[in-house]
């Protein structure tokens, strides 16, 4: 299950939310609404009345806007990661007016080479971390607006970014779906359109390329601001953003961008919930898993030893009536005997004195493993033999082999014809091979009555 991630866009009176389900390689919007927010409920009561119930895995997500934070594209000799986090605190600490000490530095590598580092404000993270319980809305991506929203939209070509949100209008110079440069102008000035009109001009014209093409969030086609631009020679494109094929309003599209942003977002992206601030309670949630875990093992222990027990009880019960039934059949065999011990343990105490009269009686042929030894010894060491076929009956043994010449068949012959256990010792079969090189040969044995030990 892939987790979903729960925009909130905070205002003074009515709160936005937009809920996407992704990864890296895409995102898809799942809903969007607004509530007003009850400071008596919690946020995660309301989000459940507005959506559904929320599921382990949920995570919320939240952003600052920039205009509060100390932006610079820094720019180093080294692309190494590692060396780029350790030399991006004390590189921007020399071209910020303030101290570090209040501020927490932030930043991303950019494809083009630089590194856009922002200094957030210590206080502006944490009373808004202060919203958000950690363990009911688990708050685990803080975007830094417009780069939040730029990372969550698609860019199949450079372009200028046009957001409104709240007073403030921000400016983006986009590239390579990178923000390379950045404006925020304040909305509610007397001249603001002239303002941006002025701000997107230079926008377009700072990089090796000319940009004619601003894509608006947040804000209407129609608005007086997108027709200045239209009139100024700027190509208007409205981010449109859907669920289900049914187009979202511009209102709440920049929460939506946040909610897939947060989706896309990875460990080298610019997001504020990271470093000290990093999300702690993945734990809790791993805790619980593994509670649940633990409770479908102990109920598969609990299931496998019942059915182990059953079978258990069963198989006594089988054991019994086998033993009455041995019981039972002994008796029959033997009657008027008395069990001491268990019937098979008896019954093979029965067998072994039967086999200890057998074997003072005596039988009428000798072992196999007699003749065979006989044989065996017969058989001189010096002469060389191959034994193909050993058959060996109450009545006899037939030998079929070959050796080097027929003076090894006359030796081996005459060698067990001397054994007093072979009654009669004849060959059958004696001839050279085609290409000379062995003697085939067929012996007939036959065996003396005599009696065993």
């Amino acid at each position: 299950m892939r987790r979903r991630q729960i925009a909130i866009k905070i205002t003074q009176d009515q709160w936005s939310f937009a809920v996407a389900s992704g990864d890296g390689a895409g995102a898809k919007l799942l809903k969007t609404g607004t509530f007003i927010r009850d400071p008596e409920r919690s946020l995660a009561d309301q989000i459940v009345e507005a959506f559904e119930p929320l599921q382990m895995t949920d995570r919320f997500a939240c952003s600052l806007p920039a205009q509060d934070s100390l932006l610079r594209w820094l720019e180093f000799p080294f692309v190494e990661p590692r060396k780029i986090a350790a030399a991006v605190p004390p590189e921007i600490a020399c071209q910020i007016p303030e101290s570090l000490d209040v501020r927490s530095v932030f930043h991303e590598i950019q494809q083009s080479g630089k590194v856009i580092t922002a200094a957030v404000s210590k206080k502006q993270i944490e009373d808004l971390l202060e919203q958000f319980d950690d363990n009911r809305e688990p708050l685990g991506y803080l975007g830094l607006a417009p780069f939040c929203f730029v990372a969550g939209l698609e860019w199949t070509a450079d372009s200028l970014l046009l957001c409104v949100e709240g007073e403030c209008i921000s400016l983006a110079r986009v590239e390579q779906g990178a923000v390379t440069d950045l404006r925020i102008l304040p909305r509610a000035t007397e001249n603001a359109d002239l303002e941006v009109i002025r701000q997107a001009q230079i926008l377009s014209r700072c990089g090796t390329n000319s940009l004619q093409k601003v894509r608006l969030l947040g804000l209407a086609s129609d608005s007086s601001l997108a027709l200045c631009l239209k009139q100024n020679g700027f190509e208007i494109e409205l981010v449109c953003l859907n669920i289900d094929d049914q187009q979202i309003s511009e209102q709440l599209t920049t929460t939506a961008s946040l909610a897939l942003a947060a989706c896309k977002a990875s460990a080298t992206g610019l997001n504020l919930r990271s470093g000290v601030y990093k999300l702690k309670n993945d734990w809790q949630a791993l805790k619980r898993r593994a509670w649940m875990a633990s409770g479908l093992v102990l109920l598969s222990l609990l299931i496998v030893s019942g059915s182990c027990y059953l079978q258990y009880q069963q198989r006594t019960s089988e054991l019994v009536n086998i033993q009455q039934q041995m019981k039972s059949v002994y008796l029959k065999q033997f009657p008027g005997e008395k069990l001491r011990v268990a019937p098979l343990l008896q019954l093979q105490s029965k067998l072994k004195e039967l086999q200890h009269k057998a074997a003072q009686f005596g039988t009428e042929s000798p072992g196999a493993l007699q003749v065979l030894l006989t044989v065996s010894k017969s058989i001189d060491t010096d002469l060389a033999l191959d034994i193909r076929e050993y058959v060996h009956s109450d009545e006899g043994l037939r030998l079929t082999g070959s050796t080097g010449s027929f003076d090894a068949v006359s030796r081996l012959l005459g060698a067990l014809q001397k054994e007093s256990l072979f009654k009669d010792v004849r060959i059958l079969d004696s001839k050279q091979a085609i290409d000379g090189s062995r003697v085939d040969f067929q012996l007939q044995i036959q065996l003396s009555q005599t009696k065993g030990e």
